[in-house]
């Protein structure tokens, strides 16, 4: 079946490039052929064909050929009653449309040839007599970004990028597909703002309706109603009578993420940031790479502070176009804008410096403390438990840790029969029990209490017992239910604990029999994942989902890691890589924005977690952590600095949701720029905080407000909503703060012999001496990535430690 499985994706990849489309009505292309519209009878475009070319390989971008979303199409969203309209095509001559009357807009679409690139011409004209002011007017793409099916979501793209400058546009879409380019868009002309339309998911209760995980059209907003993201136009927000408004809309093959910044560049005829990382230490130098349309032309460069306050920073040519700034610091904790301009036109970014991660976990804990954790259907509502015990096993604090303590044994009572050892209720929503045996494990570890280990192996026996099938696979009612959340990894984290304690407690056998148990329970589910290939299963409606992928790929490291047979190891690690590389498109890892970089592209969990409708990238949020732990694991097991890299970018954007000034918990981060929102503002009045709640409760059972929200924090409810949210989702990510970063610091050497250090400065003394000082006192390990043995000399705060290390090896304090 496996040979089978990959001819397949690679007979989707490739068959749809070659065979030629029976319905298009015309097909406009260049002189040289070298790509190809194939447009229906409507006029929008059912596929656009790249032939191959040098070192970039043939694709073909499909495009929705029937219902609403097909396009490119003409509309406008009226902003009285939140309705739009899609205008039909006229045929004016090959390749050129015009739209019927919208609002008295008329839209002229024209499909360009002379171009190196595939170019849309498009223009809005105010036929009318008065102004025309709408919520939004622009263009519905109409590329097929509707993943519904394995294979075939790995041919769809998916929109990773899309950022609107003063002056121009830029973005790109990114397919799962192994091999796919990177299919670039911008415009020289700056776009108001973009949006996206999202899937019904399900009414419940009628007439109610939650909204699905699939996107079903990518809209450019030529004009958008105001209040927009300071960085956007400002001036996009109407048509007057007689006012015409044109942009040349640029679509391009990128063979790599690297090809982007250049591409946009000569592109959008504007400067285009590289961020190399996005979060800094305050005493760390910072390094900005520029690409200018004008290779003799160096651009102006400004970063400014919170308060607007400049530091004064230089770019250097290094040839070819491209500029690097001298080494500068950002001073003290918080965010950073960076804006670069060249003749005119601005490209602007987002850096941070970070606060110690001491100082995250002890604000993640009061957050925990303040933002109540309730006992519910959904674990979501009660993981502020992770921040709790991992802050008090490193910074212990008597009368907060107290309180959460008492807090979790109340839940722990209320939720499960503790008698039997098992959940009261909604028992196959495993997740739940997986994720209290991490609990209990790092309850455990914070306070030492043997009963926290008892409880959580037999919880983890009875998960076992009622909901892991033959193959290995845990489930829930039939569906597979692996990596909803992660349920093997959090077996994994209870079998280290027992297999440390099988070495050292007066009841070795038994806890040696419990772990050897429970990685083999655990071994049993990854195996499954490895072999299904990607084909994996999720909760809720199905699609090329962030945490399916992303839980797959970290279970599949996490075994890798445990393994002490080469090709076991190599075996895991193969499958996982295969599933991270694919996850790529789901994650923000170009966006030059220290709030965002890292973050999965999740947009369906506000309805959810702060009852806010409708869905919206929520990027970052808690669950994108999950690509954080695989790109951790991915790191220690090959060795690639690409990964660590984005392991700790991930984290800073992680940390930014706590503000950087009042030390506020934040629930996520709003990445679409301009959404007409409805939230509940008022509190379930009849139960208590102290409730057991089930079930999502839809926001309009409630007062709700509504309100434009865009590129912004979203606050947490769970200090006031007591029924059933789910905001406290978002400490999965301290939880993975503590476990990569909190007491670990990483030195990498490079083939050219510089040294990098995280969580630490590294000096090198000669060929063959290192120098480290961790960052933070409670750092007690270091991990050494060096071509050859080295001396190392690592200051931890208990003392001095020198000796010889390998590569990729481990030194600990004293």
């Amino acid at each position: 079946m496996p040979g089978i499985q990959r001819l397949t994706l690679t007979a989707l990849l490739t068959i749809v490039t070659t065979v030629p489309s029976a319905d298009a009505q015309e097909t406009v292309a260049p002189a040289d052929r070298r790509w190809l519209w194939e447009i229906g009878t409507h006029g929008t475009a059912e596929r656009l064909i790249f032939r191959a070319e040098k070192d970039r390989q043939a694709d073909t971008v499909l495009f929705f050929t029937q219902g609403r979303y097909q396009g490119p199409s003409f509309y406008l969203k009226d902003p009285a009653n939140g309705t739009d309209s899609t205008a039909s095509w006229q045929f004016v001559a090959p390749g050129e449309y015009r739209s019927v009357p919208v609002e008295d807009v008329v839209c002229r679409l024209e499909y360009l040839t002379d171009t190196e690139n595939p170019t849309l011409r498009v223009s809005l004209k105010n036929t009318g007599n008065v102004p025309v002011q709408p919520e939004k007017a622009g263009l519905r793409l109409g590329l097929d970004t509707y993943m519904d099916r394995w294979p075939e979501w790995f041919g769809k793209y998916f929109p990773t990028l899309l950022r609107c400058e003063k002056n121009h546009f830029w973005g790109y879409f990114q397919a799962p597909g192994p091999g796919k380019p990177l299919l670039g868009i911008a415009s020289d002309s700056p776009v108001a703002s973009w949006s996206t339309d999202f899937s019904l998911g399900y009414q419940d209760p009628a007439p109610h309706w939650f909204w699905g995980h699939r996107i079903e059209s990518v809209n450019l907003d030529l004009l958008n109603a105001l209040p927009l993201p300071e960085r956007h136009p400002q001036n996009l927000w109407q048509l007057k009578p007689g006012e015409e408004k044109s942009w040349d809309i640029v679509l391009f093959r990128i063979a790599g993420p690297d090809d982007l910044e250049p591409a946009v560049s000569d592109i959008a005829k504007a400067p285009a940031l590289r961020f190399e990382k996005t979060s800094y230490r305050p005493d760390e130098p910072v390094r900005i790479g520029i690409y200018s349309p004008s290779t003799d032309k160096r651009p102006e460069v400004a970063v400014l502070n919170g308060q607007g306050e400049r530091i004064s920073v230089y770019a250097r040519s290094i040839g070819g176009g491209r500029f690097l700034t001298d080494p500068f610091y950002l001073p003290r904790p918080g965010l950073y804008t960076v804006r670069a301009s060249v003749n005119g036109k601005t490209a602007e970014g987002t850096l941070s410096a970070l606060h110690p991660w001491s100082w995250c976990m002890e604000r993640g804990r009061e957050g925990a403390l303040k933002y109540h954790q309730k006992a519910t259907s959904h674990i979501e509502s009660w993981m502020g438990f992770y921040t709790a015990f991992l802050a008090a096993k490193e910074f212990p604090s008597d009368s907060i840790d107290r309180a959460l303590d008492r807090r979790f044994e109340l839940l722990f009572d209320l939720l499960h029969d503790t008698v039997r050892m098992e959940p009261r209720y909604h028992t196959t929503r495993i997740q739940n029990t997986a994720g209290t045996i991490g609990m209990l494990a790092d309850r455990y570890e914070a306070y030492g209490h043997i009963r926290d280990l008892e409880r959580a192996a037999r919880l983890a026996d009875w998960m076992i017992r009622t909901s892991q099938r033959e193959d290995g696979a845990y489930y829930n009612h039939g569906t597979i239910y692996t990596s909803v959340i992660y349920i093997a990894k959090s077996v994994l984290e209870l079998a280290e604990i027992e297999k440390r304690l099988a070495a050292s407690s007066p009841d070795s056998a038994l806890w040696r029999e419990r772990s050897e148990r429970h990685y083999a329970s655990a071994k049993r589910a990854v195996d499954q994942l490895v072999a299904a290939d990607g084909n994996f299963q999720t909760e809720g409606e199905h699609t090329f989902e962030d945490g399916m992928i992303s839980c797959s790929a970290l279970q599949m490291g996490l075994m890798a890691l445990w393994q002490t047979d080469t090709a076991q190891r190599t075996r895991y690690t193969q499958a996982m890589l295969k599933v991270l590389n694919s996850h790529d498109c789901l994650t923000q890892l170009r966006v030059p924005d220290a709030r965002r970089r890292g973050g999965t592209m999740r947009f369906w969990e506000a309805q959810y977690d702060v009852q806010m409708l409708p869905n919206m990238f929520n990027s970052p949020h808690g669950w994108s952590a999950w690509r954080g732990y695989a790109t951790y694991y991915a790191y220690l097991l090959t060795g690639d600095e690409r990964w660590l890299r984005e392991t700790f970018d991930a984290m800073g954007a992680f940390a930014n949701l706590i503000d950087p000034q009042t030390g506020d918990l934040s629930w996520a981060f709003i990445s679409d720029p301009y959404v007409t929102a409805e939230q509940a503002c008022g509190p379930d009045t009849t139960v208590t905080f102290e409730t057991p709640t089930f079930g999502n409760p839809h926001p309009r059972l409630y007062p709700t407000r509504r309100t434009v929200i865009g590129e912004q924090y979203v606050p947490m409810v769970s200090g006031w909503q007591t029924v059933n949210t789910q905001d406290n989702d978002v400490h999965e990510v301290f939880k993975l703060i503590g476990e990569a970063a909190l007491t670990q610091a990483f030195v990498v050497v490079r083939p050219d012999g510089s040294a990098a250090g995280y969580n630490c400065r590294v000096m090198r003394r000669g060929k063959k001496s290192l120098i480290v000082v961790p960052s933070e006192p409670q750092i007690r390990t270091v991990h050494f990535n060096i071509p050859a043995r080295m001396e190392a000399t690592v200051e931890f705060s208990s003392g001095l430690v020198k000796r010889q290390v390998g590569p990729m090896e481990w030194l600990t304090a004293e």
